[in-house]
């Protein structure tokens, strides 16, 4: 059931949606004799006739819009009035909406000039604001590389025994020692016995000496004669024949097991006439750790002599206080260039451990005026230091 307030809106729909609603015509425009369709008899509405059905006279007419019209007239007006009140609440609520959002506006600027800074005086001058330092952040982790996998150990003897001599030129063994040099192997073994070895990280094997001087010496040239010795064999001749009655070499290594040692110094060890007998007319001596045995200049004089073998003093004619260098630049007198001596850069060739080949009275060099003029079989050593 429809509720009363939709009735005066139902029927203003069916008046005005239902066929063509025209104007009521005033009666007095209806012929007499009613031959027209009568239509209208005062001001007002009314719906034509469906097709095939007479038009009503006026006479039948007039009752039904006396009866209407009132009905009619409230309904409109009834329509017209609530269509005005809801326009007026939806006006009223949207003034009331925009006028709350308006003083929401006004609440936000006064709090914007509260929290202001003051502006600056008159003729003041502003200075710039230092823009915010950006925030660090922390840079993904990169990924970890596979580790490298690391290569076998090669396998080492931790107590070797020497090679046999006879087996010179020796070959590489399939298994070196575990020590690296003389003086480690001495430290490492006991009562390691003297002979030839091949260390680990030795590209040649070497001659040790356990027996003198506390042991752990490494041979680091032999000179039994003049022939053959020159600038380019002094530094190594012979290298896998490591041996004390034949000319060797290997100085070009003496650097190498230096720079094994842990200390601040190293030891050398000089023998002459060694073909008569072992530790004659040489020392032991003590030489700061940044020496070197290739050096070039008469200038590593800073030595130590701590041992002497036979009696001898620093002299002209003899042994000088200077560590054993390669003389390349300066010739002795005649025919005898000094290689590898102790001696100045005068002509004075005394106190030379390894002459040049060449024709001279000395059958190998001039070594001490007058007691060991002749150097005979001269042995050179070496002794890292550990401490």
């Amino acid at each position: 059931m429809l509720p009363h307030s939709a009735v005066p809106v139902l029927l203003l729909g069916l008046l005005l949606g239902l066929g063509a609603a025209v104007p009521l015509q005033d009666s007095a425009d209806i012929p007499p004799d009613g031959s027209q369709p009568v239509v209208a008899a005062r001001g007002g509405f009314y719906l034509p006739p469906a097709a095939g059905t007479a038009a009503p006279t006026a006479a039948a007419a007039d009752p039904l819009l006396h009866r209407l019209q009132p009905l009619l007239e409230r309904a409109l007006a009834r329509a017209v009035e609530n269509l005005l009140a809801a326009g007026r609440r939806t006006e009223g609520d949207q003034l009331a909406a925009l006028r709350a959002r308006l003083e929401s506006l006004e609440r936000e600027m006064a709090e914007l000039r509260r929290d202001a800074p003051p502006p600056p005086p008159p003729g003041a001058v502003q200075c710039p604001q230092p823009e915010p330092e950006p925030a660090e952040t922390t840079p993904a982790p990169r990924p970890e590389p596979a580790p490298t996998p690391k290569p076998e150990p090669e396998p080492c003897l931790s107590e070797p025994d020497p090679l046999a001599a006879e087996l010179a030129p020796f070959e590489r063994p399939e298994k070196l020692s575990c020590a690296r040099s003389c003086l480690q192997l001495r430290d490492q073994m006991h009562n390691p016995q003297d002979g030839v070895y091949w260390f680990t990280g030795m590209p040649v094997p070497v001659l040790c000496d356990f027996s003198h001087d506390g042991g752990g010496w490494t041979l680091l040239l032999t000179a039994k004669s003049r022939e053959g010795w020159n600038l380019l064999s002094v530094l190594g001749r012979r290298e896998r024949s490591p041996s004390l009655d034949d000319n060797y070499s290997i100085l070009e290594h003496a650097d190498y097991i230096r720079d094994l040692g842990t200390g601040t110094r190293f030891a050398y060890r000089i023998e002459t006439q060694a073909e008569k007998s072992r530790q004659r007319w040489g020392g032991v001596w003590f030489a700061p750790q940044n020496y070197s045995f290739v050096h070039e200049n008469p200038d590593q004089t800073e030595v130590f002599n701590v041992k002497r073998f036979d009696k001898w003093t620093y002299k002209a004619n003899g042994i000088k206080r200077r560590m054993p260098w390669l003389n390349m630049h300066v010739r002795g007198s005649g025919n005898e260039p000094a290689v590898l001596t102790t001696g100045d850069a005068s002509t004075n060739v005394w106190g030379t451990l390894l002459n040049d080949e060449g024709k001279t009275t000395y059958q190998h060099s001039p070594w001490i005026h007058p007691e060991a003029q002749q150097s005979g079989t001269v042995l050179y050593w070496m002794r890292e230091n550990s401490r």
